[in-house]
């Protein structure tokens, strides 16, 4: 600062900007008085070294709310009781162009009516229990949401000064604003009943919310099932739920053993329990999914865990259908990412982060909801006053302001003030009695002084953050006692403020409000003192006083009004159309619901494979159909119990590379076919040990035979031709098939599939059984050759032959199979 700053108070560069009234950060520190002080050295009235400016103009707000807010602090603000004067120079002046209009600033004061009053009114309601009662929280939130109702049915419109142009009224314009966050979860769960979204971000209540406890207790049980009250919670979830008498009859499966091995008893005696199929099939899902889960809980990273879980139970998706669904899905997704973060560090599994979280909870930490809402979603925000400051809104509901003011930190046996020190309470050690010491109690009223003034600024921050419409809520046990208080003020001469010993003495926010109200002009019919005179101001106040008792039954009227408008929409046939539409959204079904189970792209060898175990007598799942007389299993036994041996796959392989590679203007003998074999394996296309393996013998044959002559004479051979083919089934999905034909050559009239295997003839007993299992075996392979060979290249087959290595046997497939199969489906 010293290196830019220059000059002095008269020609110097340093401009301070502030606002003392809406200084309210004593608690982190903050020392409003040191500005104060500057304010009041720089008075224009001073020796002209310095200059005052009052930036009093206000571009947020229309005219009634500034006209209120200036009422209000005029006759409570002061130099001694508000550290500050509240004089003209304070004073707002409107500077946004509003056009004429507006609403009057709200008051609504609850009460519960006198006790000689309470049984009448409660006996006269018809729609109220009697006794009924509730909380001065509830009973705050359905005033609230009467009045936000009222402003949604009455055509409220949010304007822009600026230029002019109005939009109807919605929920993201209206906030909540609390000292605390006390009653912040009461408040929300009131407006969700009545159906209006709220949503409240706060520091603490994550572990508590819902569920983040049934995911939690899914959690612990998975880790450690034999923990029975975790467990019973998980069965109750509504992913499962199950209901009491279905537990008692899984606890009867076994009275004595932990409710996990009583769930393993009932899974497999399910057939005596006397359970709805319904229910014994729920009960089955859940136990197969169970151990999935604890299977990838050991092998697996926590955060594919949570997300399996949320997949499998589909309960992301349930909540996300329940009140105030949005956040309950944010609280899920950040279990998933916590847990994201939480592998990230040095330490791993579930175990380890199931004692993390129950660590924070036993030390009272919380992580704190996760946010769900951004700046245009169409929620009521609660927020406290202190997370206000710097935002508007175009109506603003101050509620809470019966309460009393915080005054733990006054209960200690010790003070500290920064400007006279530390004061401490008296000790008489011999009678061991404790009092007030004179410094205690000096310091003490220093101290309620400073937090008035600081819960004065607090109030004047919450009420300058409405744009249009300002409403002030509280609640008082004894109207007619609170009145009589207030219009004590009334007493006052209107030029004046109320006295200080009212203002030094206010308990709560109401206690300035309500003798302020008093004293104007639009208290008129609520009781004046003889003698008064009011204040003629041109501030507009609504003032409302609603007893508790009818609020208690809001509940029930909006209820009884929400089943007439059901029965109306159900004469109307509006409601079975509704169910209609949501019935047939929940029974829809996916026109091409095959495709999904197809994949992309397969191979004619898996389509081959998979047509062999469908068309078997008994198809095995886990037992590939071979070439040779041993079964090929897909799980062989591990390497160190097994020795090394080509398979019949491997073997074909070796055969068709050297067919591929075989000069076929000439016959080859024996010897011709070994020189073969040795330069494919010095050129690495085939390995040493297919090299031994390879029937040298059975090749050279293939050059003795009359199919071998026809192969010769074509003047078109083409070997090991690649294709890719886009196979429609007919469904209008089209898949991709891959594959390779051995060989196709073309004669006078049309050309030839040959196709070359190593199959084991000789456990064929006829001539006629062999080749009934060959086209048994490849004529689908074949036919879907020769379509794809015909699509693509545009040649027409005359003739498939498969060439049999053992035997020297050609076998003529006939016949077009290519509809005989279907594809390899997923999974």
């Amino acid at each position: 600062m010293g290196l830019v700053k220059q000059g002095g108070n008269a020609d110097g560069n340093l401009f301070m900007v502030g606002d003392v009234k809406q200084s309210i950060y004593r608690f982190r520190l903050a020392e409003p008085m040191l500005f104060l002080g500057k304010y009041l050295r720089f008075d224009e009235k001073a020796d002209g070294t310095g200059l005052k400016i009052d930036l009093n103009a206000n571009f947020r707000s229309r005219n009634q709310v500034l006209k209120a807010t200036n009422y209000l602090f005029s006759q409570v603000m002061g130099a001694r009781v508000g550290e500050i004067d509240y004089d003209e120079a304070a004073a707002l002046k409107p500077g946004a162009p509003y056009p004429e209009g507006g609403r009057a600033t709200a008051l609504t004061v609850i009460h519960e009516p006198p006790a000689d009053e309470e049984e009448a009114d409660i006996e006269s309601a018809d729609h109220l229990v009697p006794g009924e009662s509730i909380k001065q929280s509830q009973a705050e939130a359905r005033a609230m949401i009467r009045e936000i109702r009222r402003l949604i049915d009455s055509g409220a419109t949010v304007t822009d000064p600026w230029s002019g142009e109005q939009r109807p009224l919605g929920y993201r314009d209206i906030v909540i604003l609390l000292r605390s966050m006390t009653w912040s979860g009461e408040i929300a769960d009131e407006f969700r009943l009545a159906g209006i979204p709220v949503y409240a971000e706060t520091s603490g209540g994550y572990f508590d919310a819902l569920e983040v406890m049934i995911m939690l207790n899914t959690l612990r049980v998975i880790d450690n099932p034999y923990q029975d009250i975790p467990f019973a919670s998980v069965l109750r979830a509504p992913f499962i739920g199950l209901g009491e008498n279905e537990l008692a009859k899984i606890r009867l499966a076994a009275p004595d053993e932990p409710f996990y091995e009583a769930l393993k008893q009932f899974v497999r005696n399910s057939a005596a329990t006397g359970l709805p199929a319904e229910t014994e099939e729920k009960i089955r899902r859940f136990y197969i999914h169970f151990e999935n889960w604890r299977d990838l809980a050991r092998r697996g990273s926590l955060a594919d865990l949570i997300w399996r879980v949320y997949l499998d139970t589909h309960y992301y998706e349930m909540v996300g259908a329940m009140p105030n669904g949005k956040q309950r899905q944010a609280n899920l997704r950040a279990l998933h990412d916590r847990a994201i973060q939480y592998e990230n560090t040095s330490f791993r599994g579930l175990f380890r982060f199931l004692r993390f979280i129950d660590r924070m909870r036993r030390r009272g930490d919380d992580m704190g909801t996760a946010r769900a809402v951004g700046e245009r979603d169409e929620v009521v925000r609660i927020m406290t006053i202190h997370s206000s400051k710097g935002l508007e809104f175009p109506h603003v509901f101050v509620a809470g302001i019966g309460r009393s003011f915080n005054k733990m930190d006054f209960n200690q046996p010790y003070l500290f003030d920064q400007h006279f020190g530390l004061a401490v309470k008296a000790v008489d050690p011999d009678k061991r009695i404790q009092y007030t010491s004179l410094p205690f109690l000096a310091i003490r009223e220093k101290k309620e002084l400073e937090m008035r003034a600081e819960e004065m600024r607090i109030l004047y921050v919450a009420m300058t953050r409405a744009k249009e419409g300002l409403h002030l809520v509280g609640s008082v046990k004894d109207l007619q006692a609170a009145m009589m208080k207030w219009q004590e003020g009334q007493l006052t001469p209107p030029d004046g403020m109320l006295p200080e010993y009212v203002r030094s003495r206010a308990a709560g926010y109401l206690d300035w409000i309500g003798p302020s109200v008093a004293r104007h002009r639009d208290f008129a019919g609520y009781g004046v003192l003889p003698g008064a005179s009011l204040i003629d101001d041109p501030s507009e106040w609504h003032i409302e006083f609603i007893p508790s008792a009818e609020l208690a039954g809001e509940e029930a009227v909006a209820e009884e009004a929400l089943a007439e408008q059901a029965a109306d929409r159900a004469d109307t046939g509006e409601e079975r159309a509704a169910a209609a539409r949501v019935k047939d959204m929940f029974e829809y079904a996916y026109p091409h619901a095959s495709s999904i189970l197809k994949r992309s792209k397969q191979s004619v060898s898996e389509v081959k494979r998979m047509w062999l175990l469908e068309n078997a007598e008994e198809p095995d799942p886990f037992m590939t159909r071979s070439d040779e007389i041993r079964p090929v299993y897909m799980h062989e036994r591990p390497e160190f119990m097994q020795e090394r041996t080509l398979s019949a796959a491997e073997i074909g392989t070796a055969v068709h590379a050297i067919m591929q590679h075989a000069d076929l203007s000439k016959p080859q003998n024996v010897r011709d076919i070994q020189k073969l074999i040795t330069l494919l394996t010095d050129r690495e296309i085939i390995t040493p040990a297919e090299a031994r393996e390879v029937d040298a013998t059975a090749i050279a044959r293939f050059f003795t035979t009359p199919l071998y002559e026809r192969l010769r004479k074509s003047p078109d051979v083409r070997r090991e031709v690649p294709f890719t083919y886009g196979y429609d089934a007919g469904d209008g999905d089209r898949q991709i098939i891959q594959g390779i034909v051995d060989c196709v050559f073309r004669e006078k009239d049309g050309w030839v599939l040959l196709d070359y295997k190593t199959d084991k003839t000789w456990k064929f007993g006829s001539e006629e059984a062999l080749e009934a299992e060959m086209e048994n075996r490849y004529a689908v392979q074949l036919s879907l050759y020769a379509r794809a060979l015909r699509d693509i290249l545009k040649i027409e087959i005359k003739e498939k032959l498969l060439y049999l290595f053992d035997g020297e046997r050609a076998i003529n497939i006939r016949g077009d199979h290519f509809d005989d199969f279907e594809t390899d489906p997923i999974g």
